[in-house]
C-alpha cells in the first residue's frame, strides 16, 4: 500500500484528537540557537497544548535535562518558574565547532478516564475511591533541541539513546524554505513507523494540539517535513499502547519532540 504524506491546506492546520489529548507536549526552547562555545545558555522547558505557548510547569522531580556531550547527559539544575509557566535551566555550551544537543526526559504520570473526566492516579488508586475507570494510561516524554549547527558538522545526527527519539537526517544548518527536512524516528534503538507532526512557532497561537504538517515515518523510520516558514520548528513523534502494568495503568505511551531553528 502506498504511504500517504499530507500537508493540510484547509486553513493550514491539522488538529490532533486522541485519548492522549490531555498530555501536554514537552518542548525545549533555547533562548538562542547560536551560542559561543564555553558560554552559559539559558533554556526554557515548556509544557503545552499550544505551539509554542507555555501553559504549565511540569513536575521537576520527574525530569532530567541538560546538554548531551561526550556520550552522556550532563544534568542541569532545574528551576520551576511558576510566574512564567515554565522550567528554567542553563547549559554550558560545549567547546569546539560542533553542533550541540540539549535534551530532557520526563518519566510518566498516570491518568485515568472516568465518568467525571480525566483524573490523575493509578487505576487501583482511583477505583479505591469508588470511581469507575474506563482506561488508565501513562505517558513518558522525551525532547531534544539542536544549537550551533554548521554546514560541515555531523554531530546534529547523534543518537543520544532516548527510548523514542527524533533524529535529524537533514542538517539543520541546511534547512531551507520550500524544501523537505528529513528525520529518522527511533524506538528502542530501532527504526519506527509512526505518525509525525510538525509546526513552527507562531503558526497558531489560539488552538490546542494544532500542527502545520502531518506525515508518517516509513519502515526505515524516515519522515519528510516540508518547511513552509522560517523560525523555530518542532517535530513530534508518538508511539502508543505499549503494554501496561496490572492495577497501575492499561497502556503506556511515548512522546518525543525535536526542536530546530530554520533560517
Amino acid at each position: 500500500m502506498r504511504k500517504i504524506t499530507s500537508m493540510f491546506v484547509a486553513f493550514g492546520i491539522v488538529t490532533v484528537l486522541s485519548l492522549q489529548a490531555q498530555a501536554h507536549e514537552l518542548i525545549l526552547k533555547p533562548t538562542s540557537f547560536k551560542a559561543a562555545p564555553g558560554s552559559d545558555l539559558a533554556v526554557e522547558l515548556q509544557s503545552t497544548h499550544v505551539f509554542i505557548v507555555k501553559e504549565e510547569v511540569e513536575d521537576i522531580s520527574k525530569i532530567d535535562a541538560g546538554v548531551f556531550a561526550d556520550g552522556k547527559l550532563t544534568k542541569s539544575i532545574l528551576n520551576g518558574n511558576d510566574a512564567e509557566l515554565r522550567i528554567d535551566f542553563s547549559v554550558k555550551v560545549p567547546e569546539g565547532n560542533s553542533s550541540a544537543l540539549i535534551a530532557a526526559n520526563k518519566s510518566g504520570d498516570v491518568w485515568c478516564v472516568t465518568p467525571d473526566g480525566w483524573k490523575p492516579g493509578t487505576r487501583k488508586a482511583i477505583e479505591a475511591e469508588g470511581i469507575k475507570v474506563t482506561r488508565a494510561s501513562m505517558t513518558d516524554k522525551f525532547t531534544k533541541a539542536i544549537i550551533n549547527p554548521s554546514a560541515s558538522d555531523k554531530n546534529f545526527a547523534t543518537v543520544i539513546g532516548q527510548e523514542l527519539e527524533v533524529v535529524p537526517v537533514t542538517n539543520p544548518a541546511d534547512a531551507k524554505m520550500g524544501q523537505f527536512f528529513k528525520v529518522k524516528v527511533i524506538h528502542n534503538g530501532q527504526p519506527a513507523s509512526t505518525p509525525v507532526f510538525a509546526t513552527y512557532d507562531g503558526f497558531v497561537a489560539e488552538l490546542e494540539n494544532t500542527y502545520a504538517y502531518y506525515t508518517e515515518s516509513n519502515s526505515e523510520g524516515i519522515a519528510n517535513i516540508k518547511i513552509t516558514s522560517p523560525g523555530i520548528w518542532i517535530i513530534r513523534a508518538a508511539v502508543d499502547n505499549l503494554p501496561g502494568v496490572e492495577g497501575e495503568y492499561d497502556a503506556r505511551n511515548l512522546r518525543s519532540i525535536l526542536t530546530v531553528e530554520v533560517k
